[in-house]
């Protein structure tokens, strides 16, 4: 099969470019900033029969750090045939799921036996807003026939846009879902850690918090930060800070799922990345401080497979914006230690992923996704 080719629009013709996967299906990661070459790259890929599955990201990502411009071309087997599916937004979850749930099953029933269990991984339009609910519908649907992973494509600023494509649709409120091998299981660590007592989400709804403890949510929120940190927030500055102090939703088993605000409302409610249940328990997490330590525990992580040949990582931008310049660093750590040959791999805005393999299918903010077995 193809190598794996990080293209720049302005050091060489598109058709050159694609010219070497004539007949290939093609997996296609493009930087936010070059949202207007997706035409051309539709109708280069039906000239030269590459069926083509893409999204936008914020940012690109490759040993050498966070690239602007450009796109991955990640060439895949035939077999991992992905299906982009529009979800209708005036749709209630239930009829979201089994839309979802009815392109995939034709899928499933064809998958051979004894290949082992396949991972489900989703990439979805960040701006959906529904999406933990929409994983918690396919999870009652499928259950563990499949392992789940996934990302969110989109502006690295919020706003709408339509960010994935196939051969002849750009689209947005979308979901793109490919069946990869059993070992190609995806590993997420996000490294986040407890600072404060738990707290009630009072009134919540979708990816919105109205009151935490009775109070409203910014000023919770703002009373939390000022006594851990000494920090008083206002909001104009609030997502400077928000990246740094996140909210965390407390589970039953333990577990700790990371919801960066980004935005207060004139009201004083926060706004999340990823839903926030009414009556969830929260906490105020505190980021990881070093950017090797995760970096090292996930290496070592991916090293009991043996030294993959190529790293493909998505890595939250919330994660990105709270370390930095640092981010590179904890790139290049996780990449060294290792020992793969190439880094591919983009910024994302949400990840989607099982803290410990085989369970139940969660919506993560401030996370790094990676597979280290490649999409063989």
């Amino acid at each position: 099969m193809m190598q794996p080719a990080f293209l720049s629009f302005d050091a060489q013709p598109l058709a050159d470019a694609l010219q070497p996967y004539r007949g290939e299906r093609l997996d296609l990661l493009l930087a936010e900033q070059d949202a207007g070459h997706v035409a051309e790259l539709q109708q280069q890929c039906r000239r030269l029969d590459i069926q083509l599955s893409g999204a936008l990201f914020p940012r690109l990502i490759s040993r050498h750090g966070f690239h602007e411009h450009g796109a991955w071309l990640l060439p895949r087997p035939a077999s991992h045939a992905p299906l982009l599916i529009p979800l209708d937004p005036a749709a209630c979850t239930d009829l979201q799921v089994s839309t979802l749930c009815d392109a995939l099953l034709p899928q499933l029933a064809q998958w051979p036996e004894g290949a082992g269990v396949p991972t489900l991984f989703l990439t979805f339009d960040a701006m959906i807003p529904n999406i933990a609910s929409l994983l918690e519908g396919i999870y009652l649907h499928l259950a563990d026939r499949v392992n789940y992973a996934g990302v969110n494509a989109g502006s690295g600023q919020f706003r709408p846009m339509p960010c994935l494509f196939d051969n002849h649709r750009l689209l947005a409120q979308a979901v793109c879902c490919t069946l990869l091998p059993h070992h190609s299981y995806p590993l997420l660590e996000h490294g986040y850690q407890l600072t404060a007592q738990p707290m009630l989400a009072t009134s919540s709804e979708g990816n919105k918090i109205a009151f935490i403890d009775w109070e409203p949510a910014f000023s919770r929120y703002q009373s939390l930060v000022q006594q851990q940190f000494q920090q008083r927030l206002t909001p104009d500055q609030f997502y400077q800070y928000g990246v740094h102090l996140p909210l965390g939703l407390l589970r039953a088993n333990g577990d700790v799922i990371v919801r960066i605000p980004v935005a207060v409302t004139d009201e004083g409610a926060l706004l999340c990345v990823g839903e926030v249940p009414d009556h969830s328990i929260l906490t105020l997490l505190k980021a990881p401080q070093s950017p090797t330590a995760h970096a090292i525990e996930l290496a070592e992580k991916l090293s009991r497979h043996g030294a993959p040949e190529r790293l493909e990582i998505y890595y939250c931008t919330g994660r990105q914006q709270h370390f930095g310049e640092q981010s590179t660093l904890e790139l290049k750590t996780l990449f060294s230690h290792s020992g793969a040959h190439e880094l591919v791999g983009a910024l994302s805005l949400g990840e989607i992923g099982s803290l410990r393999p085989g369970e139940y299918p969660l919506f993560h903010n401030g996370a790094i996704l990676c597979n280290g077995e490649g999409w063989r």
